[in-house]
């Protein structure tokens, strides 16, 4: 793979998880700055490999994204392009992701995204907070093009704190954990 597709690749893994993922969870806190699509994108690993013929690039060993306010951390990251388009078809993100933009935040044991249906999947005890909300479940659904999230709970029952205050919602971030 040329040193320009992997670049295009960065770039797009960049994008998808920086698309508004957090949005969702409260309306009420202002909305981050947007990030400039031209900034740079660096992404550090142990090691990466590319497979043109499987139009697929594995980072890993304490794999860090970085795009402006963005920083995506995880143990592993997978992308997946569609051999036509050559557009991401799909990017896993597995074991200690955690996922910052701004004051939003996310946490789980895996993070899939699905290009074509703009989709974020987070499972493995996911957590995701901004200023004034948090919610846990056992698995998050972020629907981009709708900006809509869907949490729900298996064993455990969807939770999510509130705490009125300042002239909105304001919650500690990251502070509970999962009963």
């Amino acid at each position: 793979m040329s040193s320009g597709r992997v670049l295009w690749w960065v770039w797009m893994v960049a994008l998808t998880l920086l698309s508004g993922l957090f949005r969702p969870i409260s309306a009420a806190s202002p909305a981050p700055a947007p990030v400039d699509k031209n900034s740079p994108v660096e992404v550090t690993a142990e090691r990466m490999i590319s497979d043109t013929h499987a139009d697929r690039i594995i980072f890993s060993g304490n794999v860090e994204v970085r795009q402006g306010e963005l920083l995506v951390r995880a143990d592993r990251l997978e992308v997946t392009q569609e051999r036509q388009s050559k557009q991401v078809s799909q990017m896993v993100a597995t074991g200690h992701v955690h996922i910052v933009k701004g004051e939003q935040a996310a946490t789980a044991d895996r993070a899939t995204f699905l290009g074509s249906e703009q989709k974020v999947v987070l499972t493995g005890n996911p957590h995701a907070w901004e200023v004034g909300s948090e919610v846990w479940g056992e698995e998050m659904v972020f629907l981009l093009a709708e900006k809509k999230m869907i949490v729900t709970g298996g064993a455990q029952r969807v939770r999510m704190h509130l705490l009125p205050g300042n002239g909105g919602l304001n919650v500690p971030a990251a502070r509970a954990k999962v009963n």
